[in-house]
């Protein structure tokens, strides 16, 4: 025997086989301190037994230099690692082993590293040509390289039997301290494929693409986890994740509030403001994105806790499949969905599985949905009741007020009598043939088309023109039957009332104060329309067939002044006698016109000729009507006589509706249905009461349009074409307007101007000179106001779908929130890919996933059942077979020999492990 000895009665007590490795060498670290110590506990006197291999017996082998290989004993759960020459190991070398690791080099051997591999259980324990080892208890097997580095590895009683041949070792060593004999990338030694049959039989060599496979499993690499699995609240990765599931909680509830209520944003949207449309356009598709790919994390960490979780489980939902796994890249990448459909059939029908396709549903959907209904988009909002204001200047239809502001380049000092009258008049002629032309135009069209009527309601509305840009469309009110009123007063009766819109609510939409969003603040897109409860101004035409004997006692040149003085047109009607001027005309005109006691009947120079009107002149200066002698001069004797007259009616409202390309300004009239007709918001406002400030305003107009040239036969043009309109029958025309209806259109710029600055109520309350404030004065009036500008919420009715994506983003995410409170502590997510791959590298193969190396799993190893198992001893984390699961290690009681307490790592793995089912 060597110097140095092995202890007989260690080997008896050991059951595992011994294991001399080639592929160390005397520059790997010592074994550590905790090893040598589970050495020393196991340590045993060796016997005087040898074991004869080639000639040398093991228990004779000497070491003649320090120049030594280095070679390892295993031997039950211990490593004991041997001092061999180098130069002496070979076929019948004898060689010391000294198990007690003192070797003459003094040199320090590592524990076994991970990767050796035991013989298959099945292989053969002896050769018929060799005895077996008169100790049972030592390994069988052996496999040696007769090189130089004398490896020898024990039989694993682990290793599937494809992985040897005839008994003997198959397959490949791709541990750390070996490689592939074709690849050469995963170790860093080789390795030449020698075998024995048993540990007395000569080394054999095998056929050269054998190798050594190992297994990874938790009995053969010893893989200590450094950190436990449990990550705590107040770990990086859990406050992240906490984080985000706050911020997209709270945002997406913030979002789906928007989406609910609809805010409209006014001028805080505008081309002007702080914030421009397409700033707020890039800012809530930046939140919603925040808000999607937030919900993406957090969910995917839902996911990943809670398979994780249950993979710890050892209850009967415990265990989760390859296809459950797959459900975070349902969310992360919905195309695989597709791509990888058998996975959805065998998860996607559970709690987990459908929670996990609506929130990969909702997730694609989220970006849309929110530009669908939050994002902020022109649009129409309902009508809002409100308030507005306007200023006051002056009272309806007050000339010196319209002369004030009328534009002349002439000043007043030059012209001081006529300059503003001229103005005014030039104002009036320009609007009034403007505004007839385009009412002629519109008949024109109906004529072409073959459409006119002969009723009053139906018959084309009184138009005109406020500031070139804005249409006035009036309307027809008080409408009478024609036929009717000329049966029964036996002659042609003409008589129409127009309603015009209240121009002062354009400059109201225009105040400031309203904060109301004009169109160009919105690059022309912008509109709004205002519906105002205020008084409309009207007038009134009244045209009825007279013959010249009636008109008679109202002729200046029938009366006996006449004579004296005769009828000088120049004049008219200065320098004129009126004492004859009858207050009636005692003739059926007294009832038509009221004539009589309250109204003075009017004064005419003389009967027109064909084809003109006269304007009449009142003796004693009530100027509330001006009339109007008209002859078409086609039938002899036919004359029409029509009184004009103006004021504000309160059974109308005003519609404003302004656009980048213009505005329309509207009148509602006597409808029962209208909740903002003036009158509704003044019971008191009376119907009628003329004003003589309007009749003032009408003279200036009259003139302006040459309907007094009669009077010296100066045949206008426009009074020509007025003449051709008078009614021939007791029907209106379907093809051409009537006489009063082209007066009432001609005479409506003058309700468009009378309006102007004027109050918003039937009545005049302020002091002034004229009638005329010198500072404007703000007055109110009730309004709807329908905007179209920036606002949140779906621009059509099929759109509100888009709310279930919006919901359940808020409920999924408030559902995780409450879920990661609930539970006091973060794990390790073993979904993840790096940890996935890493405990899956690290725990043994199954034959359940055979042949699914290559081409992946498919069909029934997608739905097999995988746990997450502990190595409780070695505090290693492996994979395991559903089916195969051992139980959560208990703590034992204590004996008379020894007490086994848990450690943190393997306390919390036996919690998880003995969980209770959930619902999930």
């Amino acid at each position: 025997m060597d110097e140095t000895t092995a202890d007989s009665s260690f080997f008896r007590q050991q059951s595992n086989p011994y294991v001399v490795p080639d592929y160390y060498s005397p520059d790997v670290p010592s074994p550590s301190s905790s090893h040598e110590r589970r050495m020393s506990t196991y340590r045993k006197p060796l016997p005087e037994a040898t074991t004869s291999y080639q000639g040398a017996e093991v228990g004779q082998l000497t070491a003649p230099s320090p120049s030594t290989a280095n070679a390892g004993l295993a031997i039950g759960n211990i490593d004991y690692f041997a001092s061999i020459p180098r130069s002496n190991v070979s076929r019948g070398t004898p060689a010391p082993i000294d198990v007690d690791g003192n070797s003459p080099s003094s040199t320090k051997i590592p524990p076994r590293p991970s990767g050796a591999v035991r013989s298959p259980s099945g292989a053969p324990q002896g050769s018929p040509n060799t005895p077996a080892s008169i100790d049972p208890l030592l390994s069988p097997n052996l496999t040696r390289n007769p090189g130089t580095s004398g490896t020898f590895y024990p039989g694993d009683p682990f290793l599937s039997p494809s992985s040897t041949i005839d008994g003997r070792f198959a397959g490949k060593l791709d541990g750390p301290y070996g490689r592939d004999d074709e690849e050469g990338d995963l170790g860093h030694a080789s390795f030449n494929p020698y075998h024995a049959s048993s540990d007395h039989e000569t080394l054999r060599g095998m056929d050269s693409s054998a190798s050594i496979r190992p297994l990874g499993g938790p009995e053969d690499f010893e893989c200590k986890a450094r950190h436990g699995i449990v990550q705590g609240r107040w770990n990086w990765l859990t406050l992240s994740i906490i984080f985000l599931a706050v911020y997209s909680s709270a945002f997406s509830g913030i979002w789906l509030g928007i989406a609910l209520r609809k805010p409209r944003y006014g001028k805080s949207i505008t081309n002007s403001s702080s914030i421009t449309p397409a700033t707020a356009s890039l800012l809530y598709a930046a939140f919603a994105k925040s808000i999607e790919l937030s919900f993406v994390t957090v969910f995917v960490a839902f996911l990943g806790q809670v398979l994780s979780r249950r993979a710890f489980a050892r209850n009967a939902k415990g265990g989760i499949t390859i296809a459950e796994m797959t459900m975070r890249a349902w969310v992360m990448q919905p195309g695989t969905m597709f791509t990888h459909g058998h996975t959805v059939r065998y998860a996607g029908w559970t709690i987990l599985g459908v929670a996990s396709l609506l929130a990969t549903l909702v997730a694609s959907l989220y970006t849309t949905a929110s530009d669908a209904l939050v994002t902020p988009k022109l649009k129409f909002g309902k009508p809002e009741v409100t308030v507005l204001q306007g200023h006051v200047s002056a009272s309806f239809a007050n000339p010196a007020y319209l002369q004030q502001q009328c534009k002349t380049p002439i000043p007043y000092a030059r012209d001081p009598l006529e300059s503003a009258q001229t103005c005014l008049a030039m104002e009036h002629a320009g609007q009034s043939y403007h505004n007839y032309m385009q009412y002629l135009g519109i008949w024109t069209k109906i004529v072409d088309q073959g459409n006119g009527t002969d009723v009053q309601a139906e018959r084309p509305k009184p138009v005109a023109t406020l500031y070139d840009n804005t249409t006035v469309i009036g309307s027809w009110i008080q409408i009478q039957n024609m036929t009717e009123v000329s049966l029964n007063h036996s002659r042609i009766i003409n008589n129409v009332t127009m309603a015009m819109p209240h121009t002062g609510v354009f400059a109201a939409a225009r105040e400031p104060k309203n904060n109301i969003v004009q169109p160009q603040d919105f690059n022309g897109l912008g509109e709004y329309t205002i519906r105002a409860a205020v008084p409309s101004p009207y007038v009134n035409v009244l045209c009825v067939n007279v013959s010249a004997k009636e008109l008679s006692p109202i002729l200046y040149e029938k009366w006996s002044a006449a004579k004296t003085k005769p009828l000088n047109a120049s004049e008219w009607p200065k320098n004129h006698n009126f004492t004859e001027a009858p207050r009636k005309l005692n003739n059926a005109l007294d009832d038509i016109f009221g004539f009589g006691d309250k109204r003075q009947a009017p004064v005419f120079a003389k009967l027109p000729l064909g084809f003109n009107t006269i304007l009449n002149f009142s003796s004693n200066g009530m100027w509330d009507t001006i009339y109007l002698l008209a002859t078409s001069g086609e039938a002899k004797e036919n004359y029409m006589l029509c009184s004009i007259q103006g004021s504000l009616t309160p059974y109308c409202s005003t519609e404003y509706h302004a656009s980048m390309g213009g505005g329309n300004l509207t009148t509602r009239c006597e409808d029962p249905t209208d909740a903002f007709s003036y009158h509704r918001s003044d019971l008191t406002a009376p119907n009628g009461g003329l004003s003589q400030d309007w009749a003032n305003v009408a003279v200036s107009w009259i003139k302006a349009v040459n309907l007094n040239d009669g009077l010296n036969d100066g045949k206008s043009s426009n009074a020509r074409l007025l003449t051709q309109l008078i009614p021939t029958s007791l029907t209106l025309d379907r093809t051409t307007p009537s006489i009063a209806e082209a007066l009432a259109v001609m005479a409506g710029c003058t309700l468009i101007l009378s309006g102007l600055g004027s109050p918003f109520v039937h009545f005049w309350n302020y002091t002034g000179a004229n009638n005329i404030v010198t500072e404007p004065q703000t007055q109110y009036f009730n309004a709807t106001l329908r905007t179209q500008d920036y606002s949140s919420g779906g621009t059509q009715n099929w759109q509100g779908l888009f709310y279930v994506v919006l919901v359940s983003v808020f409920v999924i995410n408030i559902g995780c929130l409450v879920w990661f409170f609930i539970r006091s502590n973060f794990i390790t997510d073993f979904t993840e890919p790096q940890n996935l791959f890493s405990i899956s590298l690290n725990s043994p193969p199954s034959q359940r996933l055979e042949g699914a190396c290559g081409g992946g799993p498919e069909k029934e190893q997608i739905a097999t059942k995988w746990s997450i198992c502990m190595d409780q001893d070695r505090e290693h984390y492996y994979v395991e077979e559903g089916d195969n699961q051992p139980q959560p290690r208990r703590k034992k009681a204590k004996n008379k020999n020894f007490e086994l307490t848990d450690r943190p790592v393997v306390t919390m793995y036996n919690k998880l492990a003995s969980k209770k089912s959930s619902i999930l």
